[in-house]
């Protein structure tokens, strides 16, 4: 069983860890035991069951999921469950004086919370998965030549793009519909493959690939153009709208905690966006070569930006 995504939620772990030991030491120090002739231990074999599968099923959730917010939400609904079912448990065998009865009128109250949250958890994942299953489908139409794609990200090849492009071109000649063409760049992945290995720096494009793909629509077009650099072609889109998706890219790339191996230290990888709106008046060629012209310059910016914040 893969666990390499359990690094990531650390301080998940924690919450509920700690949540469980609060709940079990509130309840003792509240509550007194029961003599064993009162147990009922057909319903806690029932609760206990019930509070043990919700604890597996936040495992599950941990272990197969990489941190963000469907994955909170999942997380924060199966505890709230869990509260309940635990604290039905353990009223098998504590039993409460009055004046700590509110213990009991409550302990039902975290369930349907947390059903409610896992109900909108659910809905974000199940858009989620669409997203995901969008570009699977085009995988299996398109991808069945392997010069179609890239074997490192598995996003389209350069190859591929060009040839959509020129697609779009007539397409917007035709219809007066302008598209957007989007390019993104690593900063220093040339150092990070230096420091870490070219295997981990496949890695890195994979999953920067993977977050590429989580923020555009299913008529987007990603492919990975050059060694760190990936192309998007957004069609019907002008450079104004094509900013949202920028500014959505950027912010989910900032926040990617790449992780080498066991090293618990955070990589975090920068990159130049620049994007530029077409009509089809131009030739595949020449709308890819403005794009590089567009990112040298970006770039040229950034960089004089930089010298004089260090300045």
């Amino acid at each position: 069983m893969n666990t390499s995504f359990i690094k990531y939620h650390s301080h998940l772990l924690t919450i509920l860890f700690f949540t469980l030991g609060a709940v079990i030491t509130c309840t003792f120090n509240l509550g007194d035991l029961k003599p064993s002739s009162e147990f009922d231990y057909l319903d806690a074999l029932g609760e206990g069951g019930m509070t043990l599968m919700t604890l597996v099923w936040i495992g599950f959730i941990l272990i197969s999921r990489p941190a963000g917010k469907v994955t909170n939400w999942l997380f924060s609904g199966l505890i709230l469950m869990n509260i309940s079912m635990l604290l039905d448990f353990i009223d098998e065998f504590v039993i409460y004086p009055q004046n700590s009865a509110w213990l009991t009128a409550i302990e039902s109250l975290p369930a349907p919370v947390g059903m409610v949250i896992m109900s909108i958890a659910l809905y974000h994942w199940y858009q989620e998965q669409m997203t995901i299953n969008a570009q699977l489908r085009r995988t299996e139409r398109f991808y069945r030549d392997h010069s179609l794609t890239d074997f490192i990200t598995g996003l389209y090849s350069a190859k591929y793009m060009k040839k959509q492009i020129k697609h779009q071109l007539l397409y917007s000649k035709k219809t007066k519909q302008p598209f957007t063409m989007m390019m993104i760049d690593i900063r220093q992945f040339d150092q990070f493959n230096r420091q870490y290995g070219h295997q981990q720096g496949d890695i890195l494009l994979r999953e920067i690939g993977q977050v590429i793909t989580m923020n555009i629509r299913d008529q987007d077009l990603a492919c990975r153009y050059a060694s760190d650099r990936f192309v998007v072609l957004l069609p019907n889109t002008t450079t104004t709208f094509a900013e949202t998706f920028a500014w959505h890219i950027e912010n989910s790339l900032a926040n990617l905690a790449f992780k080498v191996g066991s090293d618990q230290h955070a990589n975090y990888q920068k990159i130049t966006l620049c994007s530029k709106e077409f009509d089809g008046s131009q030739s595949d060629y020449q709308v890819l070569e403005l794009m590089s012209q567009q990112m040298d310059s970006t770039k040229k910016q950034n960089n004089k930006h930089h010298n004089k914040q260090v300045a």
